[in-house]
C-alpha cells in the first residue's frame, strides 16, 4: 500500500503540473474558453486566475503562510498514513490524493506566489485546478472510509488476528 500511496501522490502532482502548464501556456488572464455549453450556460469553461489565497479565495494575500501550513499538513498526513498498521486501499487512495493535491498547490505558492486556477464547472461559481480536485475527492473518500468502512474493516482485521493466535 505504501507504493500505491506514493504512485497516486506523484501522479497527482504530475497531472496537476502538466494541466497548469497547458493552462498557463494557452489561456490569457481574463480570457474565457467555453469547452461545453448548453444554451447560454457554460457547463465547462477554462479561465485563468492567479489565486493568492486558499479555497474560495479565502486568506487572500497570505501565500507564504498558506504554503507553510500546507507543508506541515502534508508532512503530518504522510507520517500518519505511514504509521497506520492496517492500510485499507480506500484510505491509501484518499491520503495519496490529498497529499498530491496539497503538494501541487504548494509548488505554485512557493515558486509563483499564487496558485494557478483555471477550471470553471457549472453550477459552481468559482475557479479551481486539478490539485483542488484531488484534495476534494481525497477528503470525500476519507469521509466515506471513516463513516462506512473503518469499523467493519477493523473488526475483520481483529477477527483474523485472533484466529491466527
Amino acid at each position: 500500500m505504501i507504493i500505491l500511496f506514493w504512485m497516486i501522490t506523484v501522479l497527482s502532482v504530475v497531472i496537476d503540473r502538466i494541466t497548469k502548464y497547458i493552462a498557463e501556456s494557452g489561456i490569457s488572464e481574463g480570457q474565457l474558453i467555453r469547452a461545453i455549453t448548453l444554451g447560454d450556460t457554460d457547463i465547462l469553461a477554462f479561465s485563468m486566475h492567479k489565486n493568492t489565497g486558499a479555497a474560495f479565495s479565502s486568506f487572500t494575500g497570505k501565500t507564504m503562510a498558506l504554503a507553510i501550513v500546507t507543508a506541515i499538513a502534508m508532512v503530518l498526513i504522510t507520517v500518519y498514513f505511514h504509521k497506520q498498521k492496517h492500510k485499507h486501499p480506500l484510505l491509501t487512495v484518499s491520503f495519496g490524493l490529498i497529499v498530491g493535491g496539497g503538494i501541487g498547490n504548494f509548488i505554485d505558492r512557493v515558486f509563483q506566489g499564487y496558485v494557478t486556477d483555471f477550471i470553471r464547472l457549472f453550477p459552481f461559481n468559482f475557479i479551481f485546478n486539478f490539485a483542488d480536485i484531488c484534495v476534494v475527492f481525497g477528503a470525500i473518500l476519507l469521509i466515506v472510509f471513516y463513516l462506512f468502512i473503518e469499523g467493519k474493516y477493523m473488526k475483520q482485521f481483529e477477527e483474523e488476528k485472533s484466529n491466527e493466535q
